[in-house]
């Protein structure tokens, strides 16, 4: 653009002064930063956006140069990603980049569990509470899920289930940060936003098998982060532990893979 070539040929100039003159080094330095600073404010990131069908029905699919920014469910409800992103990003067309990504989804729902490789951006995130609500379920193994409550408590806001709520219902990248891991207290399995069948599919293919009760299965095990200890439901140790220490794992054999060892007041199988 003109302005970049009028810009450069002036510091060009500037340069070959400041050899005659050591005290226009420092202006020099000045003004480059400066300009460096005007101009990534001019230059903004792409991101390239598409849509696909998938096993999990019709996706909106954004993928920027950090990461997936967006994944919307096109029948769901919500903020309209592309609306949110134009504040941000250069958005162009490019459907190989979501076809890429749907590739990734499909192979994830037929049961392929390490499918999902590509990296996330959450950069549409509008608060710092649900940025570190969404950071720390990504860290929800796979196979397991969390309560609202348990998540909340993670967060440092023990009260704040319905903040949590809301976070895991604004989540711009839902199948890759993994909202329908988070299930109510009393162990049913909830709300999602791209709704409870897509909810069960997706644990499903994780192995987290639910009934039609839509509540957590009866083989189901708490596992304790710290102590690596996995206990019955109704054990008492696991009643006394803190809420936001707890992954509530498939089964035994689950938690057994994940590292933890079975507790020795409850004997779980």
């Amino acid at each position: 653009m003109s302005f970049q070539r009028d810009t450069d040929q002036l510091l060009l100039d500037l340069d070959r002064e400041a050899d005659d003159d050591p005290g226009l080094d420092v202006i020099l330095a000045d003004g480059r930063r400066r300009f460096d600073k005007a101009l990534a404010r001019e230059r903004r990131p792409t991101a390239r956006v598409g849509i696909i069908d998938s096993p999990m029905g019709r996706l909106f699919i954004a993928d920027g140069p950090r990461g997936i920014l967006a994944i919307h469910f096109m029948d769901g409800k919500g903020a309209e990603p592309l609306k949110m992103m134009r504040g941000k990003f250069d958005v162009v067309e490019d459907q190989a980049a979501a076809d890429r990504i749907g590739e990734e989804i499909r192979r994830f729902v037929a049961g392929d569990r390490t499918a999902l490789k590509h990296d996330i951006d959450l950069s549409l995130v509008e608060s710092d509470f649900k940025r570190r609500a969404l950071t720390k379920l990504r860290a929800v193994p796979l196979g397991s899920v969390v309560t609202y409550q348990g998540l909340a408590a993670a967060c440092g806001a023990p009260d704040g289930q319905r903040a949590i709520g809301n976070a895991m219902g604004s989540n711009p990248v839902p199948i890759y940060v993994p909202c329908h891991r988070v299930i109510k207290s009393d162990l049913s399995i909830g709300n999602y936003g791209g709704g409870v069948d897509r909810k069960l599919k997706l644990l499903r293919a994780e192995g987290f098998a639910v009934g039609k009760d839509l509540r957590v299965p009866a083989r189901a095990v708490m596992g304790h982060q710290r102590t690596h200890i996995f206990c019955r439901p109704e054990c008492s140790a696991a009643k006394r532990a803190k809420v936001g220490r707890f992954y509530i794992y498939a089964d035994s054999e689950r938690a057994r893979s994940a590292g933890l060892r079975a507790c020795r007041i409850c004997h779980p199988a």
